[in-house]
This record gives structure tokens, sequence and C-alpha cells, in this order.
């Protein structure tokens, strides 16, 4: 058998994908042993495979970062819920009803940011086991002692969501 490249010299190896045969010169070009069409096509498919890994690289982190912005959406849902209702029972249930728009204001803003902190404190909770007691009064008074943090805590985990969610949000946009 002759070389493909080079029909005066004798083939001393085969294309390992195509089986062509070469000389000893184009037998040592390329490892694994390769014709220049099959080095070249290889050569392109494994560019390909690489632009294709980062592009699946950079989709999964866009849908990460999407996830965190609809994370913050459905908080932000939930504490609009929760904030109407203390509003609402603080109007209904004091004779005066509410002093002013500040109190309204205050009030639905506090209640608001509730389920931020609930978030932030189920969040730590998952680094901290916490060991099945099966009273009723130990999850009675956790309940309540969650409550209590997350509504101390609740204004400082809206600001770091909202601004983790600006900042994801201009990543998106980045990457577009």
């Amino acid at each position: 058998m002759k070389c493909f490249n080079h029909p005066d010299r004798e083939a001393v190896a085969t294309c390992q994908k195509c089986g062509k045969g070469l000389c000893r010169e184009c037998a040592e070009k390329y490892t694994p042993c390769m014709c220049e069409p099959c080095a070249a096509k290889s050569q392109r498919d494994q560019q390909q495979q690489a632009q294709n890994k980062e592009e699946q690289r950079k989709q999964k982190y866009k849908d990460a970062l999407v996830d965190t912005r609809s994370e913050f959406i459905k908080t932000s849902v939930i504490g609009i819920i929760v904030g109407i209702i203390f509003v609402w029972y603080q109007a209904t249930q004091t004779t005066e009803g509410i002093d002013g728009f500040s109190d309204c204001v205050g009030t639905f803003f506090v209640a608001f940011c509730i389920p931020f902190g609930w978030k932030f404190f189920t969040y730590l909770q998952s680094f901290i086991p916490i060991f099945l007691i099966g009273t009723w009064w130990f999850w009675f008074i956790y309940l309540a002692v969650k409550i209590v943090l997350s509504l101390l805590a609740g204004v400082p985990a809206f600001i770091y969501q909202l601004v983790k969610t600006i900042l994801t949000q201009r990543k998106i946009n980045r990457l577009d």
C-alpha cells in the first residue's frame, strides 16, 4: 500500500479514522496517527465540543441567575400578602385604627420583610441539625422564636436580597 499524500512512498501506518495509508513522515505528524483531513476534522470537532461545553456552562449559570430572580419575586409576593394582612389586622384591631400614612407604610414594610427573614433563618437552619423532638411545646417555642427572629432580621435580609437580585440582573444582561 502506498501513502495517500505521497504516492511514491510505501505506507507504514494507516489513518485511525479513515484507514488511508500513510508513510513514516505523514504518520508522525499527529498523535494518534491520522491523515491531514481527518486531523483537521478532529480538531474542528474538539473546538466545537469545547464551545458547546462553554455554552452549556453559561446557560446553566444564566438559569441559576434567573432562578434567583424568580425566587426574589416569589418572596416579594408573599411579603406583600403578609404586609396587607398585618396592616388590615392593625387597622381593625385597634380602636383608633392606624395613626397615619407613615404608620401604615412602616407596618407594611416591616411585615413585608418577614418572609425574607424567614428564608434567611431557614437557610441558616440547614447548617444546624435540629433533632426531632416529639413534644408540641418544643415546636411552638421553635416557631415563635423563628417568627420573632424573622421579624428582626427581615429588613436586612430584604435589602441583601434586593442588592443580590439587582447584581444578578446585571450579570444576566451582560450574558445576553
